[in-house]
């Protein structure tokens, strides 16, 4: 890890320029990313970065500067620097380097790989290729991959601050994304999935490949159904993807600017009373587990939505501070190039007691949602509306009966929150911004655009 001394020695320097206070956030990443299709690799990306970041306070006034190179002079020069830029910078009295917080978070379990920085190229490109065998072996009628890419990460950081932070946090992941293409002679289907693991071996290339293939073949023969107003029941997959434009409605920063739907909403029923939404850092074997946050705050268990009502906000240090109220632990950092955003952690809908073999089974005409596209693009984050394209399964008298494609679901995502209507127990989980986890759900009543 990043010298501890050295910090402290860059800390004291930026106090002797005249900083009220200052931080190093250090941070070290490796990842590999490799995209292939037939049988071979067609890109492989190998990349490291090492290096620190640095923001100094002083009259209110925040100044932020980042650096990969560690000599001790240089790295002093672009503390001077810094400190005396943040002289020309706006005042605002929400700007914290925030002090350091006693909670016990040894529960905080990291998913650390050590092996996975030094694990030969070949054993990756070996996995992801093994899935694209898979999914041809688990059904002929798979033709090939518009898209299938393995990728991994190691991140190591650390913060130290002036005000007595000390907090350091590793974490490593792996995943897959694989786009398979199906045909049998008469018509062309595709279908996507995506895993990820918090080490190499457990990321399954059987499952993944199985998976993918299955989605795809499903979907053969499909065809469209009429507009009208159907009940849904959503696939983990798809639940997940409406869950999370949902997490970024629940940032503070963005509802304190007036940008989020929940803008003013704190304390009211929005939403179902069997549904419950929670962000928890420290949850045990999740992908997005740590003790600390990038501004050295400890993670915690966030509980947001409680039984349709609206409980809390994701915050960092500077919307806790502008909110009178104190961080959640969602201070997140792409790279030591960045300053602190609210990020969730393991973000989830709370699973219920059914199984999805029950709750389809209750269904007695409906729509079984396997995919949506471009939810992120299409959802307006201040309103809440949306308007994509979905394929589905019907369901008739509670069994699965023939696929469904060319069909578009509107509606506002606050409005599904509110027409939940039972909830499955398989929560899964998703790699997305953070992690994000649901289960099977069923929506009463959503418009749906087919044939006329």
């Amino acid at each position: 890890m990043f010298d501890s001394k050295f910090a402290e020695t860059l800390i004291d320097a930026a106090l002797s320029f005249g900083a009220e206070d200052a931080e190093i956030y250090y941070c070290r990443q490796q990842g590999t990313e490799i995209m292939a299709n037939n049988g071979k690799a067609e890109m492989i990306n190998v990349k490291s970065d090492d290096g620190f970041g640095v923001r100094v306070l002083k009259d209110s006034k925040m100044a932020f500067a980042s650096s990969n190179l560690t000599d001790r002079k240089a790295a002093i020069d672009l503390v001077r620097d810094v400190t005396l830029r943040s002289l020309l910078n706006s005042p605002d009295e929400n700007n914290v380097i925030p002090g350091p917080v006693e909670t016990d978070v040894s529960g905080a379990e990291e998913l650390f790989d050590p092996d996975l920085e030094s694990l030969p190229l070949a054993t990756k490109i070996d996995k992801l290729l093994a899935i694209e065998a898979e999914a041809k072996t688990y059904d002929s009628r798979i033709q090939g991959f518009g898209w299938l890419q393995y990728g991994d990460s190691v991140q190591r950081y650390a913060v130290y601050n002036s005000r007595g932070v000390r907090a350091e946090s590793k974490g490593t992941i792996a995943y897959a994304f694989a786009y398979a293409i199906a045909s049998d002679g008469k018509s062309v289907q595709t279908g996507t999935y995506v895993d990820a693991a918090g080490y190499f071996d457990r990321l399954s290339e059987k499952k993944i490949g199985a998976t993918v293939a299955k989605f795809a073949v499903r979907m053969l023969g499909a065809s469209s159904v009429k507009t009208g107003e159907y009940l849904l029941v959503l696939s983990p997959e798809t639940s997940s993807v409406f869950l999370e434009p949902l997490s970024g409605m629940l940032s503070a920063d963005r509802v304190q600017k007036g940008k989020s739907p929940l803008h003013d909403r704190l304390g009211d029923k929005i939403a179902s009373s069997n549904l419950t939404i929670i962000d928890d850092g420290l949850l045990p074997g999740g992908l997005a587990t740590s003790p600390y946050d990038s501004e050295g705050m400890p993670s915690g268990t966030t509980t947001l939505i409680e039984n349709g009502k609206l409980k809390l906000f994701l915050y960092d240090s500077y919307s806790a501070r502008k909110g009178k109220t104190k961080s959640t632990g969602n201070a997140s950092r792409s790279s030591y190039h960045a300053q602190p955003s609210i990020t969730p952690t393991n973000f989830y809908l709370k699973q219920g007691e059914m199984t999805k073999e029950k709750l389809v089974g209750s269904v007695s005409n409906g729509l079984y949602i396997t995919e949506v596209s471009g939810l992120h693009a299409a959802i307006n984050p201040t309103s809440a509306d949306f308007s994509v394209p979905a394929k589905a399964i019907m369901i008739r008298n509670g069994e699965l009966a023939g696929a469904v494609d060319n069909i578009t679901l509107s509606g506002n995502l606050l409005d599904f929150c509110r027409k939940v209507d039972k909830i499955a127990n398989d929560l899964t989980w998703i790699p997305a911004n953070g992690m994000i986890g649901a289960p099977t759900v069923s929506i009463s009543s959503v418009k749906v655009t087919g044939e006329s």
